[in-house]
Protein backbone atom coordinates (compact mmCIF):
# COMPACT_ATOMS: atom_id res chain seq x y z
CA UNK A 1 0.00 0.00 0.00
CA UNK A 2 3.02 1.96 0.80
CA UNK A 3 4.45 2.04 -3.06
CA UNK A 4 0.98 2.61 -4.31
CA UNK A 5 1.01 5.75 -2.36
CA UNK A 6 4.19 6.70 -3.39
CA UNK A 7 3.86 6.48 -7.07
CA UNK A 8 0.58 8.20 -7.07
CA UNK A 9 2.72 10.77 -5.12
CA UNK A 10 5.21 10.66 -8.03
CA UNK A 11 2.36 10.42 -10.63
CA UNK A 12 0.66 13.80 -9.40
CA UNK A 13 4.03 15.87 -9.25
CA UNK A 14 4.75 14.77 -12.93
CA UNK A 15 1.26 16.09 -14.36
CA UNK A 16 1.47 19.17 -11.68
CA UNK A 17 5.12 19.63 -12.93
CA UNK A 18 4.05 19.22 -16.90
CA UNK A 19 0.46 21.53 -15.85
CA UNK A 20 3.36 24.47 -14.67
CA UNK A 21 5.60 24.31 -17.68
CA UNK A 22 2.55 24.17 -20.39
CA UNK A 23 1.28 27.50 -18.37
CA UNK A 24 4.63 29.07 -17.84
CA UNK A 25 5.79 28.63 -21.65
CA UNK A 26 2.29 30.04 -23.20
CA UNK A 27 2.34 33.06 -21.10
CA UNK A 28 5.50 33.59 -22.09
CA UNK A 29 5.18 32.80 -25.60
CA UNK A 30 2.06 32.72 -26.93
CA UNK A 31 0.74 31.50 -29.79
CA UNK A 32 0.77 33.37 -33.29
CA UNK A 33 -2.40 33.01 -33.95
CA UNK A 34 -3.22 34.89 -30.89
CA UNK A 35 -1.19 37.77 -31.06
CA UNK A 36 -2.15 41.49 -32.64
CA UNK A 37 -1.59 42.30 -36.18
CA UNK A 38 0.98 44.50 -34.78
CA UNK A 39 2.84 41.96 -32.36
CA UNK A 40 2.82 39.47 -35.35
CA UNK A 41 4.80 41.64 -37.70
CA UNK A 42 7.11 42.65 -34.67
CA UNK A 43 7.99 38.50 -34.00
CA UNK A 44 8.37 38.00 -38.04
CA UNK A 45 10.93 41.02 -37.80
CA UNK A 46 12.62 39.79 -34.49
CA UNK A 47 12.58 36.30 -36.04
CA UNK A 48 14.00 36.95 -39.26
CA UNK A 49 16.66 39.18 -38.06
CA UNK A 50 17.59 36.63 -35.73
CA UNK A 51 17.75 34.13 -38.94
CA UNK A 52 19.69 36.26 -40.97
CA UNK A 53 22.40 36.37 -37.72
CA UNK A 54 22.71 32.87 -37.75
CA UNK A 55 23.24 32.40 -41.43
CA UNK A 56 25.71 35.42 -41.47
CA UNK A 57 27.66 33.04 -38.66
CA UNK A 58 27.16 30.04 -40.59
CA UNK A 59 28.93 31.68 -43.51
CA UNK A 60 25.85 31.46 -45.80
CA UNK A 61 24.65 35.13 -45.62
CA UNK A 62 27.40 38.01 -47.14
CA UNK A 63 25.66 40.97 -47.20
CA UNK A 64 27.46 44.68 -48.44
CA UNK A 65 25.21 46.39 -46.10
CA UNK A 66 25.13 46.53 -42.41
CA UNK A 67 22.14 45.84 -41.42
CA UNK A 68 22.30 43.30 -44.07
CA UNK A 69 19.66 43.41 -46.26
CA UNK A 70 16.60 41.00 -46.07
CA UNK A 71 15.51 40.68 -49.75
CA UNK A 72 17.72 37.67 -50.21
CA UNK A 73 16.69 36.26 -47.18
CA UNK A 74 13.14 35.90 -47.95
CA UNK A 75 13.60 35.26 -51.62
CA UNK A 76 15.43 32.44 -54.11
CA UNK A 77 16.47 35.16 -56.87
CA UNK A 78 19.29 35.64 -59.19
CA UNK A 79 21.60 38.15 -56.62
CA UNK A 80 21.51 34.51 -54.02
CA UNK A 81 22.26 31.87 -56.49
CA UNK A 82 18.47 31.21 -56.44
CA UNK A 83 18.42 29.93 -52.64
CA UNK A 84 16.40 31.34 -49.94
CA UNK A 85 18.40 31.83 -46.58
CA UNK A 86 21.75 32.88 -48.61
CA UNK A 87 22.94 36.22 -49.50
CA UNK A 88 26.14 37.01 -52.14
CA UNK A 89 25.96 41.02 -52.76
CA UNK A 90 29.17 40.61 -51.01
CA UNK A 91 30.79 38.79 -53.56
CA UNK A 92 29.25 40.32 -56.43
CA UNK A 93 30.44 43.45 -55.64
CA UNK A 94 33.63 41.75 -56.02
CA UNK A 95 33.51 40.73 -59.32
CA UNK A 96 32.22 44.16 -59.95
CA UNK A 97 28.71 43.44 -60.39
CA UNK A 98 25.42 44.59 -59.47
CA UNK A 99 24.24 43.39 -55.44
CA UNK A 100 20.36 42.88 -54.71
CA UNK A 101 18.12 46.28 -55.43
CA UNK A 102 18.21 46.63 -51.30
CA UNK A 103 21.98 46.74 -51.63
CA UNK A 104 22.69 49.41 -53.93
CA UNK A 105 19.98 51.83 -51.88
CA UNK A 106 22.14 50.71 -48.78
CA UNK A 107 24.76 51.17 -50.74
CA UNK A 108 23.50 54.69 -52.23
CA UNK A 109 22.74 56.15 -49.09
CA UNK A 110 25.90 55.44 -47.02
CA UNK A 111 27.91 57.22 -50.25
CA UNK A 112 30.04 53.63 -51.11
CA UNK A 113 28.74 53.75 -54.65
CA UNK A 114 29.37 57.00 -57.58
CA UNK A 115 25.82 59.15 -57.50
CA UNK A 116 25.22 59.06 -61.42
CA UNK A 117 23.84 62.45 -60.76
CA UNK A 118 27.02 64.08 -59.30
CA UNK A 119 28.68 62.36 -62.14
CA UNK A 120 26.62 64.56 -64.91
CA UNK A 121 26.95 67.73 -63.26
CA UNK A 122 30.69 67.39 -62.99
CA UNK A 123 30.56 66.46 -67.05
CA UNK A 124 28.01 69.53 -67.14
CA UNK A 125 30.47 71.60 -65.50
CA UNK A 126 32.94 70.75 -67.76
CA UNK A 127 31.31 71.60 -70.64
CA UNK A 128 30.37 75.32 -69.62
Amino acid sequence: MNNMRKFIFIILIFLLGSFGSHLFFSIQNPAFEKLSPEAMHQRIIKERDYAIGQAIDRGDYRCCINPPCTMCYTEANQWNNFTAGTCACDDLIAQDEEPCPQCQRGLCESCKVPDKINDNLETINELI
